[in-house]
């Protein structure tokens, strides 16, 4: 596993972390998707800099999961990411210190839980309309 950094798609796409729960809205479409568990952990990791090898890592140091099953969920859930355009490719990562965790906590595989159900609003609510830090444009 090559380890491949992702940055967020901005400004099309804000997220938010809410009581362990990241919130991902794609502001060109009005879909948006969740993450817990497992996901929003690689959510945080990915967002730190983190490429896939080191998201892998991070799921085995701190998940009863083996290094295999550790790595073929992370390229199953950044290709999800990837195929939803809520991440970009940008190159290699850059050196992370290694993971080490006493307590492994009862692995679910992170999932990306997509939402359509508010779409028609999303759209609908100028805040959609951000510049390229992801903060809403004011137009006079």
């Amino acid at each position: 596993m090559t380890n491949e950094a992702h940055h967020i798609n901005t400004p099309k796409i804000v997220h938010e972390t809410i009581e362990g729960e990241v919130v991902i809205i794609n502001l060109d479409n009005g879909a948006y998707y969740s993450l817990d568990q497992a996901g929003a952990a690689l959510w945080g990791e990915l967002e730190g800099g983190a490429g896939t090898s080191d998201l892998a890592a991070y799921l085995e140091a701190h998940y009863a999961v083996s290094a295999a099953e550790a790595e073929a969920a992370v390229n199953a859930w950044v290709a999800a990411l990837i195929a939803e355009e809520l991440v970009r490719r940008a190159g290699p990562a850059a050196p992370r210190p290694a993971l080490t965790s006493s307590q492994r906590s009862p692995f679910v595989t992170p999932a990306l839980n997509k939402h359509t159900d508010m779409q028609d609003l999303l759209l609908l609510d100028p805040i959609h309309e951000v510049d390229e830090t992801g903060w809403p444009s004011i137009k006079a």
